[in-house]
């Protein structure tokens, strides 16, 4: 008698990627509710990166496919789309976070003391780059405490996905020279 075996068991790419379709959206509804749309936004664009990258891992690992140039493309694309747009959204985020006037913001916007020489003292360290910083005064800040850390977690996101790229080139040169060397 020939036993079934269930399509999970035959294909757990399947599986990963039901998992995180899942996660996806208890994240997305959990945010929502309780922080914002911009957070959720972030989620939803490094849950879909990460629900594409399980599915090619979860294939590599099975079939050994890590000398496949489709599977380091795929991990790449995946890296370097799920970086730049959580890079952009989060610095976005952060750089908009005090709006045209910053006073307006502290006072009613967030029911906190502005204080004008505080930010004169301190003016060229609101018009860096990184770290992102929008104070009202010594002890209130206007750019969310999430935002420096997620622009660094996708800028490493970012650069392991031209890493990813890169094997892919590594893989593609290396079964050319393979299939020319049968011949």
């Amino acid at each position: 008698m020939k036993t079934r075996s269930s399509p999970w068991h035959a294909r757990p790419e399947r599986l990963a990627h039901l998992g995180g379709l899942v996660m996806m959206g208890v994240a997305l509804l959990f945010l929502f509710g309780a922080v914002g749309t911009v957070v959720a936004v972030v989620v939803a664009t490094l849950c879909v990166g990460i629900v594409a990258g399980a599915r090619g891992g979860v294939r590599a690992v099975r079939e050994r496919a890590w000398a496949r140039p489709r599977t380091w493309l795929s991990w790449g694309v995946a890296g370097v789309s799920t970086g730049v747009a959580g890079f952009a959204v989060a610095y976005l985020t952060g750089v908009l976070s005090g709006g045209l006037d910053v006073g307006e913001a502290c006072v009613h916007g967030h029911g906190v003391r502005y204080d004008a020489s505080y930010r004169a003292a301190h003016a060229e360290e609101f018009n860096r780059w990184f770290p992102l910083r929008d104070k009202c005064n010594e002890d209130f800040d206007l750019v969310p405490s999430w935002v420096n850390p997620a622009v660094v977690f996708f800028v490493l996101l970012a650069a392991a996905g031209l890493l990813c790229l890169a094997g892919a080139v590594v893989a593609a040169v290396r079964r050319r020279s393979r299939s020319s060397r049968r011949r």
